[in-house]
């Protein structure tokens, strides 16, 4: 089930999307609910306790009070970490969106195939992304893992440490080097010899740290500087619609 967010303002560009978006997703099968929001301020009060409620955010930057690329660096900040498409009638904050790694920037007045093309993309990959889940196998049984949750894994006295988006932490016995074989086609990156990093939560690096959602400081060790960057990169790059 995708769960989407309109937040807009005006309520017949809210009417508009909700009539395109149900069209759209019925036509390529998928099961969805729409929710629409008229202020940042509504949206904030709701994701407060439940960021991840949405899958995927579409919001108009330009509304009264708190605009949306406010709205949405709060939402970050509280651990959202789906999909987010603005949706303007200018192009004076493209530049300033791009701070809450946003899929894309839409004009309200351009063409329906990109707008189609964008949200069918973040249709899709929540989908993926709700399938990342791997088996390890580790004493006393094997253990189910949902990737979308785990910020960093850490090596530590011969075990593996789980680091949650939700601060939980979860333990598992398994080589680190194994783990790592089963994790990185799905967006994880090793940046040091005892730190496994998930690229969605990164927000920020240099040649000696990450800094992941919730400021979390992650070392990167100079052995795997050259290899982070190049594949962070290259997920990145797979990431964007032209």
């Amino acid at each position: 089930m995708l769960n989407i967010c309109l937040c807009d303002d005006n309520i017949n560009i809210l009417e508009y999307y909700t009539s395109k978006i149900n069209k759209l997703l019925e036509v390529n099968n998928y099961a969805f609910r729409i929710e629409t929001y008229t202020s940042g301020e509504s949206l904030i009060f709701e994701l407060e306790e439940d960021p991840n409620k949405f899958n995927i955010i579409i919001i108009d930057i330009i509304m009264k009070n708190i605009n949306g690329i406010e709205t949405t660096k709060i939402l970050r900040k509280y651990g959202y970490n789906g999909s987010i498409i603005f949706l303007t009638s200018s192009k004076e904050f493209a530049l300033e969106s791009f701070s809450v790694e946003p899929i894309n920037y839409i004009l309200k007045d351009d063409s329906d195939n990109k707008f189609n093309k964008t949200f069918l993309k973040a249709a899709n990959d929540t989908y993926k992304s709700s399938n990342k889940s791997i088996v390890v196998s580790c004493k006393p049984r094997s253990k189910i893992i949902n990737l979308n949750t785990i910020i960093y894994m850490e090596s530590l006295n011969k075990k593996v440490i789980l680091h949650k988006i939700s601060g939980e932490l979860d333990e598992i016995n398994c080589i680190f080097k194994d783990i790592y074989e089963k994790v990185k086609e799905y967006g994880f990156i090793r940046c040091h010899k005892s730190f496994i990093v998930n690229s969605k939560y990164v927000q920020s690096f240099n040649k000696l740290e990450c800094i992941l959602q919730k400021n979390i400081i992650i070392p990167i060790g100079r052995k795997y500087s050259k290899e982070f960057r190049t594949t962070f990169l290259e997920n990145e790059l797979d990431n964007i619609i032209i």
